[in-house]
């Protein structure tokens, strides 16, 4: 019997989607949530925990909080996430670990916005990733939502009966969304676009 995929699991809007996505396919994945010392990891470890919970997928914490500490040695502010590159760093951990489990599949739920903000999820970075994903062996990288806006994610995730209120976004790591840092002011407006109205009091301002 083959492995169960592995999806790279942030507790962010998409990959809860896509966990969602991929319960409803009745495919079997492993969860990898990956603590590099970013400064929302406790609260994205909640809200990738509640996900599996309510879907019954086991969820794999992997500790590398000391290598993001490090990283910020030296720094005059401590930065909200310390690794450069990140998704080189996840997508690497992610495709040892499926090939470890012998996984034929690891999930990354990059979006369309994504693609243009990000050189790590750019799709000729994507592109290359595939090809190593090739040489090293026969795991192949699956993007699914790369087409896909965030608004667009949203209204797929309602329609899959996703509870986005348990879902976390903020930079800063408080208990309530700042509503301020680039990551909750695009979630902010994606609601927006989707016409979609989050609950009272979700962000702090």
């Amino acid at each position: 019997m083959e492995a169960a995929s592995v999806l790279l699991l942030s507790g962010g809007i998409e990959s809860t989607t896509l966990l969602h996505q991929l319960a409803a396919d009745g495919e079997p994945v492993q969860a990898l949530f990956i603590d590099y010392a970013q400064r929302a990891a406790a609260q994205e470890s909640t809200a990738a925990h509640v996900q599996c919970g309510e879907l019954g997928v086991e969820l794999v914490p992997l500790e590398l909080g000391n290598v993001g500490e490090i990283f910020r040695r030296g720094q005059d502010r401590k930065r909200h996430v310390p690794l450069p590159h990140r998704n080189l760093v996840a997508l690497s951990i992610g495709l040892s670990y499926a090939a470890n489990q012998g996984a034929r599949k690891l999930y990354l739920a990059v979006n369309l916005d994504d693609t243009v903000d990000y050189a790590s999820a750019s799709h000729a970075f994507l592109a290359q990733f595939r090809l190593i994903c090739g040489l090293l062996g026969d795991v192949r990288l699956a993007t699914p939502f790369v087409g896909l806006s965030k608004r667009e994610v949203i209204k797929r995730g309602i329609a899959l009966g996703v509870d986005y209120a348990t879902t976390y976004s903020c930079l800063l790591g408080y208990a309530v969304h700042c509503g301020r840092c680039p990551q909750c002011q695009k979630r902010r407006e994606a609601f927006h676009q989707a016409g979609i109205d989050e609950p009272a009091e979700f962000y702090r301002t």
